[in-house]
């Protein structure tokens, strides 16, 4: 499917009323983007439940955060001195779905919200590194990885800390997973704010991944959402430019999903680059309807995570993985990755992973790949829904 583009004509008007009518129009959009973006209207902290320890369903996530805190001592949208690491037990409802998305509350019921249950403070990123590797290193050698993963725009600590702990649950990640806090605003109308903020995290970010690097697992996979993809672009860049094959030698793969940023942003910047690490991917969809509203709002034609043309990524070596066939009718599909059933129980089993390697490695398609198309280096792979992809 094609993106449609909203008509230029509004524009053809004196200076005067394009000025008001573009402010007019981006106000719509920021208000329309509150509406769709999913998230909790009053802020949620995170507290620790010590009695949720007795829940049937935890799971531990690692956090490395440069956010501020509060009166209370909350983790809130001020950008902080310097990052603080942290392990955190986490308690999930023990009978919800594969894709619902977290349900959070400052008076929350075990049954029905996530919880913080358990945290554990670490003094440097070094110590915080070296404990990660620890619990890498009790899973075969095949599974001895830890996975980053940095959210995006409109974000709450919150938001960042239990949406990670569904993705850990959800698609089976045996091994530790670190989520990098970043100051977001949590706001709808603070883009602007949370742009600035991924510029003020890039030092930290480096500071976590190059501490990985030298104290961590042997395998580092990272992985970005949204605006977070432009977080992770912008620290590799500098790691790249003051230690040159850094990103290939330490990473195991990349992989960005809905990256809101414009594509020739992320050309100039991998440029510098001495390579990138192998494999390299782009999750995209033309369905991604708020980053639609980022293109209008931010004046671009298209953002990365909604192209689906190869030819667009100059023959850079990368996968570019369309997902525009798991799109949901009820949903803004920016978090597909992690709402749609089908997709999570396609990307998590075994053989359908083994299968998508194939086609990268043949550079044909097989039944999970509608088509496959190559330019120069880059490869475009549009994934099927599966009758069977295997049990969640």
């Amino acid at each position: 499917m094609t993106t449609r583009l909203v008509s230029t004509s509004i524009w053809r008007h004196n200076p005067g009323e394009h000025h008001r009518r573009g402010f007019f129009v981006r106000a719509v959009l920021f208000i329309l983007l509150s509406v769709n973006l999913s998230a909790c209207a009053a802020v949620v902290y995170t507290p620790i439940y010590p009695e949720a320890m007795a829940s049937p369903a935890k799971t531990n996530v690692y956090v490395a955060t440069n956010r501020g805190t509060n009166e209370a001592g909350f983790f809130d949208r001020t950008r902080g001195d310097s990052s603080v690491y942290l392990r955190a037990t986490i308690s999930l409802p023990s009978d919800r779905k594969p894709g619902e998305a977290p349900k959070l509350s400052n008076k929350p019921d075990f049954s029905q919200h996530y919880v913080l249950a358990d945290q554990q403070n670490f003094d440097t990123a070094d110590a915080f590194s070296r404990d990660i590797r620890d619990v890498a290193h009790k899973w075969p050698a095949a599974e001895n990885e830890v996975v980053v993963f940095v959210h995006g725009f409109y974000n709450t600590h919150a938001n960042a800390l239990f949406r990670s702990a569904q993705i850990k649950q959800d698609f089976g990640i045996p091994g530790p997973l670190v989520t990098f806090s970043w100051p977001s605003a949590g706001r709808a109308l603070a883009y602007n704010y949370d742009n600035e903020s991924v510029l003020y995290a890039r030092d930290d970010l480096e500071t976590l991944l190059l501490s990985l690097g030298r104290h961590g697992p042997d395998k580092i996979t990272l992985v970005g959402h949204s605006r977070g993809s432009l977080l992770i672009t912008e620290t590799l860049r500098q790691i790249e430019i003051s230690e040159p094959g850094w990103s290939h030698r330490n990473l195991h793969n990349v992989l960005l999903i809905a990256p809101d940023m414009p594509v020739e942003v992320f050309r100039r910047s991998v440029a510098r680059y001495q390579s990138l690490p192998q494999p390299f991917f782009l999750m995209t969809t033309s369905e991604d309807r708020a980053l639609r509203l980022s293109s209008r709002i931010n004046g671009t034609d298209q953002r990365l995570g909604q192209i689906t043309d190869p030819a667009q990524l100059g023959g850079l070596p990368v996968s570019l993985i369309d997902v525009s066939n798991f799109a949901l009718s009820d949903s803004n599909n920016h978090n597909l990755f992690a709402e749609s059933p089908a997709l999570i129980s396609l990307l998590r089993n075994q053989k359908a992973a083994e299968s998508l390697m194939d086609t990268l490695d043949t550079r044909e398609p097989n039944s999970l790949a509608q088509t496959v198309q190559v330019i120069g280096d880059t490869m475009a792979i549009q994934l099927l829904p599966t009758d069977d992809p295997g049990p969640l």
